[in-house]
Protein backbone atom coordinates (compact mmCIF):
# COMPACT_ATOMS: atom_id res chain seq x y z
CA UNK A 1 0.00 0.00 0.00
CA UNK A 2 1.31 3.43 -0.93
CA UNK A 3 1.37 5.86 1.96
CA UNK A 4 1.31 9.51 0.92
CA UNK A 5 1.92 12.57 3.08
CA UNK A 6 -0.07 15.36 1.41
CA UNK A 7 0.75 18.91 2.44
CA UNK A 8 0.69 22.52 1.30
CA UNK A 9 -0.11 25.93 2.65
CA UNK A 10 -3.62 27.06 3.45
CA UNK A 11 -5.59 27.69 0.25
CA UNK A 12 -3.21 25.74 -1.98
CA UNK A 13 -5.75 23.04 -2.76
CA UNK A 14 -4.74 20.04 -0.67
CA UNK A 15 -8.36 18.96 -0.38
CA UNK A 16 -8.78 19.11 -4.15
CA UNK A 17 -5.87 16.72 -4.62
CA UNK A 18 -7.13 14.49 -1.80
CA UNK A 19 -10.56 14.29 -3.45
CA UNK A 20 -9.02 13.21 -6.76
CA UNK A 21 -6.96 10.53 -5.00
CA UNK A 22 -10.03 9.32 -3.09
CA UNK A 23 -11.90 8.97 -6.38
CA UNK A 24 -9.13 6.58 -7.43
CA UNK A 25 -9.70 4.36 -4.41
CA UNK A 26 -7.28 5.85 -1.89
CA UNK A 27 -8.21 6.24 1.74
CA UNK A 28 -7.83 9.81 3.00
CA UNK A 29 -7.58 11.26 6.49
CA UNK A 30 -7.68 15.03 6.94
CA UNK A 31 -5.72 16.22 9.97
CA UNK A 32 -7.86 19.35 10.23
CA UNK A 33 -10.99 17.19 10.45
CA UNK A 34 -9.31 15.04 13.10
CA UNK A 35 -8.53 18.17 15.12
CA UNK A 36 -12.16 19.31 14.82
CA UNK A 37 -13.28 15.96 16.22
CA UNK A 38 -10.72 16.05 19.03
CA UNK A 39 -11.82 19.53 20.05
CA UNK A 40 -15.39 18.25 20.26
CA UNK A 41 -14.81 14.81 21.80
CA UNK A 42 -11.58 14.89 23.84
CA UNK A 43 -12.42 16.37 27.24
CA UNK A 44 -8.82 16.07 28.42
CA UNK A 45 -7.60 18.12 25.48
CA UNK A 46 -10.25 20.79 26.07
CA UNK A 47 -9.20 21.10 29.72
CA UNK A 48 -5.55 21.43 28.69
CA UNK A 49 -6.42 24.11 26.14
CA UNK A 50 -8.44 26.09 28.65
CA UNK A 51 -5.62 25.85 31.20
CA UNK A 52 -3.06 27.12 28.68
CA UNK A 53 -5.03 29.65 26.64
CA UNK A 54 -7.93 30.68 28.86
CA UNK A 55 -11.70 30.41 28.82
CA UNK A 56 -11.97 32.66 25.75
CA UNK A 57 -10.94 29.76 23.49
CA UNK A 58 -13.76 27.52 24.68
CA UNK A 59 -17.16 27.13 23.03
CA UNK A 60 -20.35 25.22 23.88
CA UNK A 61 -19.56 22.61 21.21
CA UNK A 62 -15.85 22.33 22.01
CA UNK A 63 -13.27 24.95 21.08
CA UNK A 64 -13.59 28.42 19.57
CA UNK A 65 -11.15 27.89 16.72
CA UNK A 66 -11.23 31.53 15.64
CA UNK A 67 -10.23 32.75 19.10
CA UNK A 68 -7.58 30.06 19.44
CA UNK A 69 -6.23 30.80 15.96
CA UNK A 70 -5.96 34.51 16.72
CA UNK A 71 -3.70 33.65 19.66
CA UNK A 72 -1.46 31.01 18.12
CA UNK A 73 -0.93 32.63 14.71
CA UNK A 74 0.30 35.79 16.45
CA UNK A 75 2.56 34.05 18.99
CA UNK A 76 5.04 31.33 17.94
CA UNK A 77 5.46 30.07 21.51
CA UNK A 78 1.70 29.69 21.87
CA UNK A 79 1.60 27.83 18.55
CA UNK A 80 4.31 25.44 19.75
CA UNK A 81 2.37 24.79 22.96
CA UNK A 82 -0.77 24.04 20.97
CA UNK A 83 1.11 21.66 18.69
CA UNK A 84 2.58 19.81 21.69
CA UNK A 85 -0.95 19.20 22.95
CA UNK A 86 -2.57 18.33 19.63
CA UNK A 87 0.01 16.58 17.45
CA UNK A 88 0.44 13.40 19.54
CA UNK A 89 -3.32 12.88 19.53
CA UNK A 90 -3.53 13.47 15.78
CA UNK A 91 -0.65 11.06 15.14
CA UNK A 92 -2.45 8.36 17.12
CA UNK A 93 -5.51 8.75 14.87
CA UNK A 94 -3.32 8.66 11.77
CA UNK A 95 -1.72 5.40 12.93
CA UNK A 96 -5.16 3.85 13.37
CA UNK A 97 -6.14 5.07 9.91
CA UNK A 98 -3.09 3.44 8.32
CA UNK A 99 -3.77 0.17 10.13
CA UNK A 100 -7.38 0.13 8.94
CA UNK A 101 -6.40 1.06 5.38
CA UNK A 102 -3.97 -1.85 5.22
CA UNK A 103 -6.56 -4.22 6.67
CA UNK A 104 -9.02 -3.11 3.98
CA UNK A 105 -6.45 -3.71 1.25
CA UNK A 106 -6.62 -0.15 -0.08
CA UNK A 107 -4.17 0.73 -2.87
CA UNK A 108 -3.08 3.93 -1.12
CA UNK A 109 -3.56 5.85 2.11
CA UNK A 110 -3.26 9.63 2.16
CA UNK A 111 -2.59 11.74 5.25
CA UNK A 112 -3.52 15.36 4.51
CA UNK A 113 -2.01 17.92 6.90
CA UNK A 114 -0.29 21.31 6.82
CA UNK A 115 2.22 20.42 9.53
CA UNK A 116 2.84 16.80 8.60
CA UNK A 117 6.55 17.29 7.90
CA UNK A 118 7.40 19.54 10.86
CA UNK A 119 5.47 17.36 13.30
CA UNK A 120 7.17 14.14 12.19
CA UNK A 121 3.91 12.73 10.87
CA UNK A 122 5.44 12.20 7.44
CA UNK A 123 7.79 9.59 8.94
CA UNK A 124 4.81 7.23 8.58
CA UNK A 125 4.67 7.78 4.83
CA UNK A 126 6.63 6.62 1.80
CA UNK A 127 5.99 9.69 -0.37
CA UNK A 128 5.59 13.44 0.12
CA UNK A 129 3.20 15.33 -2.15
CA UNK A 130 3.30 19.12 -1.86
CA UNK A 131 0.46 21.17 -3.34
CA UNK A 132 1.37 24.70 -4.42
CA UNK A 133 -0.46 27.60 -6.06
CA UNK A 134 0.38 31.15 -7.06
CA UNK A 135 0.24 33.51 -4.09
CA UNK A 136 -2.25 35.86 -5.74
CA UNK A 137 -4.59 32.95 -6.45
CA UNK A 138 -4.31 31.65 -2.89
CA UNK A 139 -5.08 35.11 -1.50
CA UNK A 140 -8.16 35.34 -3.72
CA UNK A 141 -9.32 31.91 -2.54
CA UNK A 142 -8.89 32.82 1.12
CA UNK A 143 -10.56 36.19 0.65
CA UNK A 144 -13.47 34.28 -0.89
CA UNK A 145 -13.71 32.32 2.38
CA UNK A 146 -14.11 35.58 4.29
CA UNK A 147 -10.50 35.98 5.42
CA UNK A 148 -8.80 39.36 5.15
CA UNK A 149 -5.67 39.54 3.00
CA UNK A 150 -3.63 40.57 6.03
CA UNK A 151 -4.79 37.54 8.00
CA UNK A 152 -4.28 35.28 4.98
CA UNK A 153 -0.69 36.46 4.54
CA UNK A 154 -0.01 35.99 8.25
CA UNK A 155 -1.31 32.43 8.20
CA UNK A 156 0.56 31.57 5.03
CA UNK A 157 3.84 32.87 6.42
CA UNK A 158 3.38 30.82 9.60
CA UNK A 159 3.06 27.55 7.69
CA UNK A 160 6.57 27.04 6.38
CA UNK A 161 7.89 26.81 2.84
CA UNK A 162 8.20 24.19 0.13
CA UNK A 163 11.99 24.25 0.34
CA UNK A 164 11.99 23.74 4.10
CA UNK A 165 9.50 20.86 3.84
CA UNK A 166 11.60 19.12 1.21
CA UNK A 167 14.80 19.57 3.22
CA UNK A 168 13.17 18.19 6.38
CA UNK A 169 11.60 15.26 4.53
CA UNK A 170 14.87 14.33 2.82
CA UNK A 171 16.75 14.59 6.12
CA UNK A 172 14.16 12.34 7.78
CA UNK A 173 14.45 9.88 4.89
CA UNK A 174 18.20 9.67 5.46
CA UNK A 175 17.66 9.15 9.18
CA UNK A 176 15.14 6.40 8.46
CA UNK A 177 17.41 4.81 5.86
CA UNK A 178 14.80 5.18 3.12
CA UNK A 179 14.68 6.67 -0.36
CA UNK A 180 11.34 8.49 -0.59
CA UNK A 181 10.10 10.60 -3.51
CA UNK A 182 8.91 14.20 -3.23
CA UNK A 183 6.29 15.36 -5.74
CA UNK A 184 5.11 18.95 -6.26
CA UNK A 185 1.65 19.57 -7.74
CA UNK A 186 0.72 23.03 -9.05
CA UNK A 187 -2.95 23.71 -8.32
CA UNK A 188 -3.00 27.25 -9.70
CA UNK A 189 -5.26 26.45 -12.64
CA UNK A 190 -8.18 24.14 -13.40
CA UNK A 191 -9.13 20.88 -11.75
CA UNK A 192 -8.46 19.19 -15.10
CA UNK A 193 -4.86 20.39 -15.13
CA UNK A 194 -4.39 19.37 -11.51
CA UNK A 195 -5.87 15.95 -12.24
CA UNK A 196 -3.52 15.49 -15.19
CA UNK A 197 -0.53 16.01 -12.90
CA UNK A 198 -1.93 13.48 -10.43
CA UNK A 199 -2.44 11.05 -13.31
CA UNK A 200 1.31 11.09 -13.95
CA UNK A 201 2.12 10.36 -10.31
CA UNK A 202 -0.70 8.04 -9.24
Amino acid sequence: MRTIALTGRIGSGKSTVATVLASRGAGVIDADRVVHDLYRDDAGLRRALEDRFGASVMAPDGVNRAALGAIVFADPSARRDLEMLVHPRVHAQQDLFLQRSRALGLPAAVIEAVKIVESGGSDRCDELWIVVADTAIVLDRLEGRGMSREEARRRMSSQGSVGAWIDQFVSASMRLGKSRPVLVIDNSSTIEQTSSQIERFA
